[in-house]
């Protein structure tokens, strides 16, 4: 028998070790620590009297007592583990199941057998309320006490757990229901429940039939005579095997411990979020403040350099104003009588005479009289074609006839415009 062990000094997890909190036999001792691993062999380490006295719980599971996980055996006409789900929720739903309110049954299952189109499974249904010392927050994971037992096959198996007694039925090696019994003892009322469940689950095809009976738990002669003579099989003693890893593990997780690890979760990815802007704000404000300080450096350079330098500067100021002030004259093609005399060139023998002639570094102002109209027009297209004159845009209005016959007439040209 597993009896009681002192508890040790607790110490961390190795790598691939696993720590599962396990209800203990007795009220007194209401809780064992184990350190599971799948080589060494498993390590009880700590007694606990609630769940939050384990040190690990935050690397742990808790696994919840059978009182506390509802057991339904159902046959499904279905093999795609994909729709079991859906119809394990309408199987509670018949049955009555369903918490009140919006939130959803917080069950899982474990798949027993498969036979042709159908499929047994093993599903593990938490009730609406809990201790509120079950409904810890910090633990990993929450499965169910009897999966991390070893049953033998074919076997109805009786054991302690919390002052309370348990059975389990297996078909094969598989564990296919298990019930917390209302007294500690075995008593008749515990012999009367015990064929109950048996002829119930034998009759629903869920369990065949048994081939032995086996007390994991400390038994009178009276108590082992009593199940032998109430049960059509050999009822055997032994010792409650270590716990092992339940492969694949459950997930039973009280709604209060996932709304709360949700809303942790959503606070976490919102820290998160705050944390990036504010690193990508500081990262902003350290580029704009380095920027800041390069262009004001080059500013400051720039005075510096502005400042040794004034006289050349000013030099140069005043020597570019000088240049601006000769480029008429210097600028050969550009000076007065260099464009008077390409204009006067551009005169038709004998056909007119030119009255005025104003000149500046962008306008040409041209008033003549010329013989007849037509002549001051051919004298406006020479000055078009005049290639000394093709930076000008020539313009003229209607020549104005005199009594004489004689055309007066006036041409504007502006440089840099378009002809």
């Amino acid at each position: 028998m597993v009896g009681t062990v002192k508890t040790k000094a607790v110490r961390s997890l190795s790598k691939g070790e696993h720590a599962v909190l396990l209800p203990g036999l007795t009220g007194a001792e209401p809780w064992e620590l184990w350190i599971l691993s799948g080589q060494a062999q498993a390590e009880c380490v700590q007694i606990c009297t609630s769940p939050l006295d384990n040190r690990l719980r935050k690397n742990s599971t808790l696994a919840l007592p059978v009182s506390q996980v509802f057991c339904l055996a159902l046959w499904l006409n279905e093999t795609d583990p994909k729709q079991f789900p859906g119809i394990i929720t309408l199987q509670l739903e018949l049955r009555g199941l369903q918490p009140r309110g919006n939130g959803p049954a917080i069950f899982d299952w474990s798949v027993v057998v498969q036979e042709g189109t159908r499929t047994l499974v093993m599903v593990g249904v938490l009730p609406a309320t809990m201790p509120q010392d079950m409904q810890a927050e910090v633990y990993q994971a929450f499965d169910l006490s009897a999966r991390y037992l070893s049953f033998p096959e074919n076997a109805m198996t009786l054991w302690q757990e919390q002052d309370h007694l348990a059975v389990a039925m297996t078909r094969g090696s598989h564990l296919v229901y298990y019930q917390i019994l209302p007294e500690m003892r075995v008593t008749q009322r515990v012999l009367q429940d015990l064929n109950c469940i048996r002829a119930t689950l034998e009759m629903q095809d869920i369990l065949p039939p048994l081939q032995q009976a086996v007390v994991w738990m400390e038994t009178s002669p009276v108590e082992l005579n009593a199940l032998r003579a109430a049960l059509p099989v050999p009822v055997n003693q032994a010792e409650r095997p270590s716990p092992r890893l339940p492969v694949p593990a459950w997930k039973l997780t009280p709604a209060v411990v996932g709304e709360a690890k949700k809303t942790r979760e959503i606070q976490r990815w919102r820290n998160r979020g705050i944390l990036i802007a504010l690193i990508i704000y500081l990262l902003l404000v350290g580029l704009a403040m380095s920027q800041y300080i390069v262009t004001s450096r080059n500013i400051g350079q720039l005075a510096h350099w502005k400042s040794d330098h004034e006289q050349a500067l000013a030099l140069v100021h005043n020597t570019t104003a000088a240049w601006k002030e000769l480029e008429p004259v210097v600028a050969e093609k550009d000076y007065p009588l260099e464009v008077l005399l390409n204009s006067a060139a551009a005169i038709p023998a004998d056909q007119l005479r030119l009255t005025l002639f104003e000149s500046n570094n962008d306008h040409i102002l041209i008033k003549g009289e010329a013989k007849n109209a037509s002549a001051s027009f051919q004298y406006l297209e020479n000055l078009k074609s005049n290639p000394a004159l093709k930076d000008f845009s020539w313009a003229m209005s209607a020549p104005r006839l005199l009594p004489n016959d004689l055309a007066q007439f006036q041409i504007d040209g502006v440089k840099g415009a378009s002809n």
